[in-house]
């Protein structure tokens, strides 16, 4: 990495780069449940729904926004308030730079500030890339959820990963 390399919080004006690049990942097929891609209106509601512990970072490579990422609860029941989810994706053409580990580094910092104690990842269990990623930075498999998605007729299993944030700011 450079050091032309920035991770900020996410503006309005992101959102059209956010759209695209996880759209990037939503048609490649390889990351996301989800089926349809993203418009920038889409991105922006996004941001505009954020709760008051949630936060959407980008990352930015000699000024051009190439990645993106999000912490958000994990879930609406009370006990689950100590854990939160991470997202992250990255431009096409650009992984393997260190992008991805930059901004969960970010992500790891906002949600001990959130006041987080444990982060879920929930990867493709086939995308060997991310999951290697996830484990350099701290992470341990807790389990394969076997066909629990389903894109373009096809069951899809997710490794569920976890981090115990414990305090150091040193993700990995």
């Amino acid at each position: 990495m450079t050091n032309e390399v920035l991770v900020r919080t996410a503006r309005p004006e992101d959102a059209a780069a956010i759209a695209e690049i996880y759209s990037e990942s939503i048609l490649a097929r390889d990351s996301t449940m989800d089926i349809d891609p993203w418009t920038e209106e889409t991105a922006l509601g996004l941001l505009h729904g954020l709760t008051e512990r949630e936060t959407v970072v980008v990352l930015e490579a000699q000024g051009v926004v190439t990645g993106w990422g999000i912490v958000k609860k994990y879930s609406d029941r009370p006990g689950y308030r100590v854990a939160c989810e991470t997202s992250l994706y990255v431009r096409r053409g650009h992984s393997g730079r260190g992008y991805g580990s930059a901004i969960q580094t970010k992500l790891h910092r906002r949600a001990r500030r959130l006041g987080y104690h444990h982060i879920v990842a929930k990867i493709w269990a086939d995308n060997e890339r991310s999951v290697g990623m996830h484990r350099k930075m701290g992470f341990e498999m807790v389990g394969i959820q076997r066909e629990i998605g389903l894109v373009d007729g096809i069951r899809r299993d997710i490794a569920l990963m976890q981090r115990i944030l414990d305090g150091d700011d040193n993700p990995a």
